[in-house]
């Protein structure tokens, strides 16, 4: 009998988001989101993880150290709203690339976010809180954002 070679090396796939109270999005059937940016064009089904009309933050100099656990804790502690987090992480080495977002479903606890969050210290690094800005980077955005340039003239 011949011996079946070994699966092929990959590195670990990312941790699934951290989500408070395990709460699942109303999104998970939706279709895959087709982003733009720099030219390129690429589907992101990670999108469908976050809940539907919420406010998300991006949250950068994150320290390499920093989990989506720890995460979750800075913002859920002060923030009732708080849906859930996520770290983006390098997809060969595995890393933290030092960024993530954050989802929560009160404006005014995103406004607060960004006010009390901006520059505070998380590990051993200010971090930056800022409104992201991934519905700007939306195929079906950019599409109503020509259209509407296009009448303006």
């Amino acid at each position: 009998r011949p011996i079946p070679p070994p699966p092929p090396a990959h590195p670990q796939p990312p941790l699934p988001p951290f989500q408070y109270n395990n709460q699942q999005s109303s999104n998970q059937n939706a279709k895959p989101s087709v982003r733009l940016a720099a030219g390129k064009q690429w589907v992101d089904a990670t999108l469908n993880e976050f809940p539907e009309n919420d406010y998300r933050l991006f949250v950068g100099n994150l320290d390499k150290i920093i989990t989506e656990q720890k995460l979750a804790e800075a913002f859920q502690s002060k923030y009732p709203s708080f849906a859930m987090c996520r770290i983006i992480y390098d997809k060969t080495s595995g890393d933290s690339k030092g960024y993530g977002f954050v989802s929560v479903l009160d404006p005014k606890d995103c406004a607060r976010a960004i006010r009390e969050m901006n520059q505070s210290w998380l590990g051993s690094r200010p971090i930056k809180v800022t409104r992201s800005d991934w519905k700007e980077r939306d195929l079906r955005e950019v599409r109503k954002g020509k259209k509407k340039k296009g009448k303006r003239r």
